[in-house]
């Protein structure tokens, strides 16, 4: 929480330095973007088995993004002309996306002490309440043999999910004995479950740092081409899964793993001051690791085992560039 409120309050300080900088330098130009996009991939939660569990995972909940529609803005801070020399550069992103359904959950769990067949599995339908993701990035640009322009950057982001599981169904393999960990194939004679309202809730926040380059090529000044990559293993994570029926509560804290995004841009000027761009890119974080902790009945939280989160996101957003 604490990471969350300095981002805040970096960015209202942001937002009052990047008109002033813009204005008193002629060499930098001050831009806002609004943005229409769409996300299509999934969120991950994971719970890992205790040493007489069989498979690699105890369970694996994937929260799809199939798709979520989006809005938001981009703010710039750019060289009015990046290929005479080095410049710095910075921008500044928000995205909030537009609620409604977005697929499935998928909630698979392994816990045979015998073998790695799965033992359970359940879908609900999706709902995404809730999407923000803030981005900012700063560096220095490079002009190349007046084709290309290097950019060297720090980028820095905040992302938070909140989903429902409504609906849906399960199907449980058989236990037998009970309580003995040994099951029968989840195809042979099954428990079957129908579930209608509100199952689970899902809350997932991160927060990264993560350094970047990117190589672009400008035809004149009316076409932009740009390819960018960023990687980082700086990432927290922290979750918060509510299971509904049961009054159940799981809560992780989580760091590490490896966070990587390549993208792509293009960009048209209509006119001195109006442009359009395209912004392709794909967000990928795994083996983000750390502890889990339950609570029952609004009970105190006591620790349980190890916790994984990860993401897979691909963005697609088209932007209307104003330079103020």
């Amino acid at each position: 929480m604490r990471i969350v409120t300095l981002f805040t309050v970096f960015v209202i300080i942001l937002f009052r330095v990047l008109p002033v900088c813009a204005q008193e330098n002629k060499n930098y130009s001050l831009s806002i973007s609004p943005q229409l996009g769409i996300f299509y991939g999934h969120v991950e939660e994971i719970v890992y088995p205790p040493p007489e569990k069989k498979a690699d995972l105890l369970s694996q909940l994937l929260w799809n993004m199939k798709p979520v529609f989006y809005y938001g803005f981009l703010m710039e801070l750019s060289p009015v002309k990046p290929m005479e020399k080095w410049r710095f550069f910075s921008d500044l992103s928000f995205k909030f996306s537009i609620p409604g359904r977005s697929g499935v959950i998928e909630d698979r769990d392994w816990e045979s002490v015998e073998n790695t067949g799965l033992t359970g599995f359940s879908s609900h339908d999706n709902i995404a309440k809730q999407l923000i993701l803030i981005d900012f990035s700063a560096g220095v640009s490079f002009p190349l043999r007046n084709i290309l322009l290097l950019k060297t950057f720090i980028h820095i982001s905040y992302m938070n999910f909140n989903f429902t599981g409504e609906n849906g169904h399960a199907t449980y393999a058989r236990e037998t004995p009970p309580n003995s960990g040994i099951f029968a194939p989840i195809d042979d004679a099954p428990h079957e479950y129908t579930f209608n309202g509100k199952v689970i809730n899902y809350n997932q926040t991160w927060f990264y740092v993560a350094p970047g380059v990117s190589l672009g090529y400008a035809y004149k000044e009316y076409f932009r081409v740009e390819i960018s990559f960023t990687i980082s293993p700086l990432i927290l994570c922290n979750d918060l899964d509510e299971h509904i029926l049961t009054n159940t509560q799981y809560k992780d804290n989580m760091m590490g793993g490896i966070m990587l995004e390549p993208g792509l841009l293009f960009s048209l000027n209509l006119s001195k001051r109006l442009g359009i761009s395209c912004d392709v890119s794909w967000r990928y974080i795994s083996r983000t690791k750390g502890i889990t902790y339950r609570s029952i009945d609004a009970g105190d939280y006591t620790q349980i085992g190890k916790a994984g989160a990860g993401l897979s996101i691909f963005n697609t957003a088209l932007l209307l560039k104003v330079k103020l």
